[in-house]
């Protein structure tokens, strides 16, 4: 198969926006896929352009940047595709143990519709993405990588993007380069609730309630660190029903439409690891972002963009760099 300039290894939010990203700056990408676009963690999100409050410090900044790059990036793919996202803003109350505050305007959006205007845009840009097709290894001439290989054979490429979520750091392995990611399942559900429109989203300590533009409420969503497997605990949803009737009593009387879960991948230090891979030439790492991957989707494209070009950012990025320190403190280093 002939070469080509950019492989994206993962089809969520966080590898389709890269590609979008590259194409835009004339780039030819090939995602690659193990299963569906937009399948994994993607899917199970709820949309959320989650306030500082919500984040650590050290994300504060990236979070900015990002929530700025949103509403022209949604037109921009509704544009070229016909696609709505979802992408609103409405007031956000935030009712926790310490703080009850609300925010006048806070952005939100439907990943699985964000991801289907990606994935059409990516193929109307001339993109491929190629699924069913698990990656095996990475390909590499000296410390430089060529491609990957993969169980439909070699997949040749100047670049190569890892974004892959809990499966990155085990590809990262294949080449001796060690990070630490923990899998954090987190269940959902969506409901409907005739007659009460609900004009916020309502967040506390227990869960979240968000109403998306079709009418669904998003009720979410379990932690449940270490927990790889994808099915639904009916303790989980129970949890999650108790709270949002306590939060929001209306909610007793809505239909359950939906339930699903997802694996988020956290790091150690919770920051997600974007950039460059130290040690071997034209590699580059988007991963980790736990519950924040729709939130810096726009942001990490950016960046990663920027190394694979050769652009000089405006976006401060050191904290999230795959630094040798980050490694060594996180997963062993070979």
């Amino acid at each position: 198969m002939k070469a080509t300039e950019t492989l994206i290894i993962g089809g969520g939010v966080i590898g389709l926006s890269i590609a979008y990203e590259l194409l835009k700056r004339g780039q030819p990408v090939h995602v690659l896929e193990q299963n569906r676009s937009g399948e994994g963690a993607t899917r199970a999100a709820a949309g959320m352009l989650a306030t500082d409050h919500e984040l650590i410090p050290d994300l504060h900044q990236l979070a900015a940047a990002s929530r700025q790059l949103y509403p022209h990036l949604v037109r921009e793919l509704f544009n070229e595709t016909g696609i709505d996202s979802g992408y609103k803003e409405n007031p956000f109350r935030m009712k926790t143990a310490d703080r009850d505050v609300t925010f006048a305007s806070v952005g939100q959006l439907d990943p699985v519709q964000l991801t289907r205007s990606l994935r059409q845009a990516i193929v109307t840009r001339g993109g491929q993405i190629e699924e069913q097709t698990t990656v095996t290894g990475l390909l590499q001439s000296q410390a430089t990588v060529s491609g990957v290989e993969t169980t439909r054979g070699k997949r040749q490429a100047r670049h190569v993007v890892i974004a892959s979520g809990r499966g990155s750091e085990a590809l990262l392995a294949t080449s001796g380069v060690c990070i630490r990611t923990v899998p954090v399942k987190g269940e959902c559900l969506a409901v409907r609730l005739p007659g009460h429109v609900l004009t916020e989203t309502l967040f506390s300590d227990d869960v979240y309630l968000v109403p998306k533009f079709d009418g669904r409420i998003i009720i979410g969503a379990t932690e449940r660190p270490g927990d790889e497997t994808t099915t639904v605990s009916v303790g989980g949803i129970a949890q999650l029903l108790q709270s949002a009737i306590r939060l929001f009593p209306a909610i007793e009387e809505a239909e359950i439409v939906q339930i699903w879960s997802g694996i988020r991948p956290q790091t150690a230090d919770g920051l997600p690891y974007i950039g460059p891979v130290s040690g071997i030439e034209r590699l580059f790492v988007a991963t980790g972002h736990h519950r924040h991957g729709i939130l810096l989707a726009p942001v990490t494209a950016a960046l990663i963009a920027d190394y694979v070009t050769g652009s000089v950012s405006t976006v401060e990025s050191g904290a999230v760099a795959l630094t040798e320190s980050r490694r060594n403190k996180h997963g062993a280093h070979h």
